[in-house]
């Protein structure tokens, strides 16, 4: 068997695996009533697929989460129990089948749930769900903030002992999708529970089903969208191409410009492309590396590619992400964060077929980023663009 770029797949749980999301409702409903807050059923299902520490702020301000979120959480814990309990859970269609089908790919799998532990553990019993089926389980027991935030998935491929750039995730939650952009995951969504293919794709999933039966059905297909690559993309490959980005860079400094720079590479990891910032020269203000290593690019790869691999030593502007998006690329890795206009938080996902929303890394050898920028500025401190340098070492130190 061919060696895949993948390496294991993050599933949700609810909604996703077992069709509990209208339990969790329920439950919520019942929590919030039972604490003198009437919550329509549907405010709270635009919700579901956030952890309680995340929903109930959002549902009812944080002042209310200071003084009951605790005793909120610990009511719909209780409801969400008893039905699971008296009901049952169905397991969705196709949901063994597709479990399966990762492991006889060579896939690991891993579960990432905002659930609790004990939730989860009474889902995967009343839906006759084997724990074995998965190598890692997160829940939000184990993480500080569950989803929208990224924790989960972290801690899922830290477990793993892979880069995000080796997992699929599948979720069906906007939620799952902005989470796992968060992360570096690329996102299947299921389009078929509370929302759609549309909503899904506007929060990032690059490619959608209607379910765990069709996902299972179609599983080669999404290993190959969600990674068009012919090689794993490992941590070691990970830095060697940023490495490569950090030699242009310090050309870029060696010949009067700030140092950044960017490399353009197929998905077998073969570098085609290279451009350092060049606004000193060109007197161009979006001579940006990345898009110099773009046009280095051209002509080199056909024009519907869609497994190349953007590599700055700074994170990409929003001209740069936008660039990247409407360039198909796969997946965008940068070394040294840019709060003040950093792009990869920036930028709404696209929905246009010719684009596609790049899985993002970030903090690859950024010391070494990091370092390059401290040493031009330290011989250019009066320079026109040392304000800007100045601004983003103390914004990340």
């Amino acid at each position: 068997m061919p060696q895949l770029p993948l390496s294991a797949v993050i599933f949700d749980l609810d909604g996703t695996l077992v069709d509990s999301n209208g339990l969790h409702v329920r439950a919520w409903s019942s929590a919030l009533t039972e604490h003198a807050y009437h919550v329509g059923r549907d405010r709270i299902e635009v919700e579901i697929g956030k952890g309680g520490d995340q929903l109930v702020e959002s549902i009812l301000g944080k002042e209310v989460e200071d003084q009951h979120g605790d005793s909120l959480r610990k009511s719909q814990s209780k409801h969400s129990l008893s039905l699971i309990r008296s009901e049952g859970v169905r397991k969705f269609s196709g949901a063994d089948e597709l479990l399966k089908g990762c492991r006889s790919r060579g896939l690991r799998t891993a579960l990432a749930t905002s659930s609790s532990r004990k939730i989860q553990n009474e889902l995967l019993k009343a839906a006759e769900i084997d724990p074995s089926a998965f190598d890692v389980a997160i829940t939000g027991d184990d993480v500080n903030a569950t989803k929208p935030q990224g924790d989960l998935y972290h801690l899922a491929v830290e477990k793993l002992k892979i880069s995000p750039a080796e997992c699929m995730n599948v979720g069906d939650t906007v939620y799952d999708c902005i989470a796992g952009r968060k992360a570096g995951l690329v996102t299947i969504g299921l389009s078929g529970g509370l929302n759609d293919a549309e909503a899904l794709r506007r929060a990032g999933a690059r490619w959608t089903v209607r379910d765990a039966a069709e996902l299972n059905r179609r599983l080669d297909d999404a290993l190959r969208i969600a990674a068009p690559r012919s090689v794993p993309l490992t941590h070691a490959l990970i830095e060697e191409l940023m490495a490569r980005a950090l030699d242009v860079a310090a050309t870029g400094m060696a010949e009067g410009e700030v140092p950044i720079g960017s490399v353009v590479a197929r998905g077998d990891g073969t570098i085609i492309g290279r451009g350092f910032n060049r606004m000193n020269s060109t007197r161009d203000k979006i001579a940006h590396a990345e898009i110099i290593a773009l046009h280095d690019s051209a002509g080199k790869v056909d024009l519907q590619a869609r497994d190349l691999i953007v590599v700055s030593t700074l994170e990409p502007c929003v001209m740069c992400m936008g660039a990247t998006m409407e360039a198909g690329i796969d997946t965008v890795l940068f070394g040294l964060p840019a709060p003040a206009d950093g792009g990869s938080a920036r930028v709404n996902p696209p929905t246009s077929p010719e684009s596609q929303m790049p899985r993002i890394i970030g903090g690859i050898l950024a010391d070494r980023s990091r370092a390059l920028l401290a040493k031009w500025l330290a011989a250019n401190a009066k320079s026109e663009q040392a304000k800007f340098v100045r601004q983003l070492l103390d914004s990340v130190a």
